[in-house]
């Protein structure tokens, strides 16, 4: 089905999520959304959404610059960070600010994902990717792997080998710089093979809601770890992979995928305006809000 208004949106969503709580009844799991304005991996239209999808960082082969980019962003925007206390909070506004980093900020608020569904590319369709995590797969922005995946970028390829004993050395090292108090495989051996093992798996997590666009766009990400020498894990997000503790996306799946046909995406835009879901309110740093005012007036003024 390709929706041409809102309500068809809101229906596939809501047909999507009552038919997985009705076959796979599940205590404490919640649904989230992620807002694509085009298939990433096709250029036909005519190509499903698959249910794989990467980290910015992978997805635009930068990983070997991630180090780079971490230091470079910070040494130019020091202003910007002086609120944040921690990796997690640094990485995190990264992110939303459109650095690739292993954070993929995705929404509790379907609308709001209709809304980056549609706000580009208006000549290709646009997807809304519906995901379950399990209870035990939310996190939050405290957890140990959580704050070990935000370190990654202090550390460069050939120092992170999860696979092995010890592997992790250089990275705990990097943290207990940050976090005099966490704990490494040297200081509990059980917990530094727990902490081996789930950096090789993708997270969900709930931020600190320090900024207002995260507080505006319902933030929540997903955290996405790495193999040795910082191998992308190519998580498939599947219903398979879902049940399986050795797969990468275990315990979060894509249940389901609305369509958005290209068409429709002015109609859809003009409708969430009805539910507050303007772009200047969406991203409501001044520059944005100037420029979102910009293209509305000229919009109208062509109109007349």
């Amino acid at each position: 089905m390709r929706c041409r208004s809102i309500e068809d949106v809101v229906a596939e969503v809501m047909r999507l999520i009552n038919e997985e709580k009705s076959v796979y009844p599940e205590a404490g799991a919640e649904f989230f959304f992620r807002g694509e304005s085009k298939n990433h991996k096709s250029e036909c239209d005519g190509d499903a959404l698959s249910s794989e999808f990467q980290s910015f960082l992978d997805r635009e082969g930068l990983v070997d610059y991630e180090r780079r980019l971490f230091e470079e962003a910070m040494r130019l925007n020091v202003a910007s960070f002086e609120q944040d206390k921690t990796m997690v909070e640094c990485i995190a506004r990264m992110q939303h600010y459109q650095l690739p980093t292993r954070f993929a900020d995705v929404s509790t608020n379907a609308l709001l994902s209709t809304h980056f569904a549609c706000n580009a590319n208006p000549d290709r369709d646009g997807f809304i990717r519906v995901m379950k995590v399990a209870e035990h797969k939310m996190k939050s922005f405290t957890s140990d792997v959580i704050i070990a995946i935000s370190h990654l970028p202090l550390v460069n390829a050939q120092e992170i080998n999860p696979s092995e004993i010890k592997g992790l050395g250089k990275l705990t090292y990097e943290i207990k710089n940050n976090r005099p108090g966490f704990i490494s495989e040297e200081d509990w051996p059980g917990i530094g093979a727990d902490l081996r093992h789930e950096i090789q798996q993708v997270w969900a997590f709930k931020p600190m809601m320090n900024s207002r666009r995260i507080r505006k766009q319902g933030g929540l990400f997903l955290a996405f770890g790495c193999g040795d020498n910082k191998k992308s894990l190519c998580p498939t997000f599947s219903p398979n992979d879902y049940d399986n503790p050795n797969a990468p996306s275990y315990g979060i799946k894509q249940i389901g995928c609305v369509r958005i046909a290209a068409e429709a995406k002015k109609v859809i835009r003009d409708e969430l305006r009805f539910f507050g879901m303007e772009g200047e309110l969406v991203y409501p740093e001044l520059s944005n809000v100037c420029d979102e005012l910009r293209i509305r007036f000229k919009t109208i003024n062509k109109e007349k």
